[in-house]
């Protein structure tokens, strides 16, 4: 069952009906959006049904190239997170269990930094349905995050390492 084809936020004018929400203008904010040229981390995300209360979310995002000669901000984050919906599948609430690996590199002028990470948590958030094939979600987490970092001088050979 498809709770998003049941779902929509809309209003009648005459014999109308006027989503209240329109993809096309909130797509098109966010991609002429003034800034958003200056710190973009393109992401990707999708969701896959398990059961009829379950959902898989696989995530991932990447940030490949330098802002100015000076300063760059690298990074690759892949987060899988299982979601068990308490009310319906993919509307309202739900509580997950999530994990994450990022490996990143950062430099700014005279000082360099880079490494990896690994988390694990729990999450809970809230789904609404705004229309047919859109909708807006907040979530929260709690978790743990174990990382190791290097510093290194930007212009020369990282470091390797060294796990404990």
């Amino acid at each position: 069952m498809n709770i998003l084809t049941k779902r929509h936020v809309s209003c009648f004018q005459g014999n109308h009906r006027v989503h209240l929400f329109s993809g096309v203008l909130l797509l098109s904010l966010l991609l002429f959006f003034p800034n958003n040229t200056r710190a973009a981390s393109p992401n990707l995300s999708v969701e896959f049904a398990v059961s009829n209360r379950l959902t898989l979310d696989l995530s991932g995002t990447a940030t490949p190239f330098r802002y100015k000669p000076d300063f760059y901000f690298r990074h690759i984050r892949l987060q899988p997170e299982l979601r068990y919906w308490l009310v319906s599948l993919l509307t309202k609430h739900y509580v997950g269990i999530t994990a994450f690996y990022s490996t990143y590199d950062v430099g700014y002028k005279e000082r360099g930094y880079f490494g990896d990470s690994y988390a694990a948590g729990l999450t809970y958030g809230y789904n609404w349905i705004l229309s047919r094939r859109w909708n807006f979600e907040l979530n929260a987490g709690v978790g743990a995050i174990r990382y190791r970092l290097a510093r290194y001088k930007p212009g020369t050979a990282h470091r390797m390492i060294r796990g404990g």
